[in-house]
């Protein structure tokens, strides 16, 4: 198999969008990958096994005694694509090491605790990835724009 074109530079530097209006922004752009489709397929492809095989390192590792997981909040609107992260980037690895957690309205049980508890119970266990669809963002600041506790809280 081919080698797949790479960045140009570091992921966390093209994708960064600093001072961007969102209706400035070429939703169609590649920022810093200099490859066509393809490229992005092959590329996708080497990192999922990449990917695979990290996740499968730190599964064996939790479970021999290592405390370490990985935890991957994604925060998006509606149809901002954060299942297709999920599908895309979570599917390449095994599902027996991932903890996935989807925060929607609190249960009537979760409405007994503190507005956190619930996040807190979601962490991913050792050797685990664990991923926050809907994060404890929205619980945090939900809370605070609807006056829900004192502000001291």
């Amino acid at each position: 198999m081919a080698k797949a074109t790479s960045w140009s530079k570091p992921v966390t530097q093209a994708l960064r969008a600093d001072g961007v209006k969102v209706i400035d922004l070429n939703t169609s752009a590649t920022p810093g990958f200099e490859g066509d489709k393809r490229a992005g397929e092959l590329l996708l492809e080497e990192r999922r096994a990449v990917l695979s095989d990290l996740q499968e390192k730190l599964y064996a590792n939790g479970r021999s005694g290592d405390t370490r997981s990985v935890l991957l909040v994604l925060q998006g609107m509606d149809t901002a694509g954060k299942g297709g992260i999920v599908r895309h980037v979570i599917g390449s690895v095994d599902p027996q090491g991932v903890d996935h957690a989807a925060f929607g309205v609190p249960t009537p049980e979760e409405q007994k605790h503190h507005y956190l508890w619930r996040i807190r119970k979601k962490l991913p266990r050792s050797g685990q990835i664990g991923v926050f669809d809907r994060s404890h963002y929205e619980d945090v600041l939900v809370v605070r724009v609807h006056e829900l506790v004192a502000p001291e809280v």
